[in-house]
């Protein structure tokens, strides 16, 4: 697909299953509360104060709960339709302190401006993780933060088309594992998700930041929050860290030095 042809579509994975927009809308405040309590003990910044960037905000709707506790937010996506939704819900409330860029990570060029950025799902649609870091933490104010949320590529259920091992598999056949099941025809997209160690190597490579994984503030504003299974497994993480490397999803807080 060309990239005019991407950037006019909607994500594969966001036509075949529900999309972002029936899931992630009526989440989206509490997980603004979310990214803010979590982040909240590493940063000296106050959230009225902050100036955030909201990485891959897709439909706007994070981005616009950011913008009603926060100084500035700035949401980038490459995808044209899911920014014109953005922009929309972002006249509709009347908020000045938002802004929305359409362009990927890889535009991103300001320095030194945001105290907090946030990645959520965002890290397994790049192929080119190292530039992307590099450019967030250069758009950081020294003692601003990251926030990542990523899923782990060995999580059996792979999260974007719910299909068992398909990200254990090569590109070739999950392409064809994906045109067999009907969920969609090119796993390309979403295919970078990292184990726990490529992570680590991933993160090792920028010593300017203190990264560390971190629990939700608040177990119960996440989206399976009150299942059983997710306590559960917080409550495993919280007396095991070990165990980090069999989680369904890696929570990660890096600070600029």
């Amino acid at each position: 697909m060309t990239e005019l042809a991407t950037r006019n579509a909607r994500p594969a994975y966001d036509v075949g299953r529900k999309a972002m927009l029936e899931v992630r809308a009526p989440r989206a405040a509490a997980f603004a509360k979310q990214v803010l309590d979590t982040v909240a003990p590493f940063l000296a910044v106050p959230p009225e104060q902050m100036r955030v960037l909201d990485v891959g905000c897709g439909y706007g709707h994070t981005a616009v709960e950011l913008a009603r506790r926060c100084r500035w937010v700035v949401g980038l996506d490459p995808s044209l339709p899911l920014l014109d939704h953005a922009e929309r819900l972002r006249q509709s409330q009347g908020l000045e302190n938002l802004e929305f860029r359409a362009c990927g990570v890889e535009g991103l060029t300001d320095t030194a401006c945001f105290d907090l950025v946030v990645l959520d799902n965002v890290l397994e649609h790049l192929p080119d993780q190292v530039q992307a870091l590099s450019r967030i933490t250069a758009a950081l104010r020294p003692g601003g933060a990251v926030i990542l949320l990523v899923p782990n590529k060995l999580w059996p259920i792979e999260v974007h088309y719910g299909l068992p091992f398909l990200s254990y598999l090569p590109l070739g056949l999950a392409n064809r594992y994906l045109r067999w099941t009907g969920r969609g025809t090119d796993y390309t997209d979403a295919s970078y998700a990292p184990t726990y160690f490529g992570l680590n190597r991933l993160m090792r490579r920028f010593p300017e930041a203190s990264f560390r994984y971190v629990l939700p503030a608040d177990v119960s504003l996440a989206t399976l929050g009150r299942s059983w299974h997710y306590k559960a497994g917080v409550a495993l993480l919280r007396r095991c860290p070990w165990l980090w490397p069999l989680a369904k999803v890696f929570l990660v807080v890096g600070v600029k030095r």
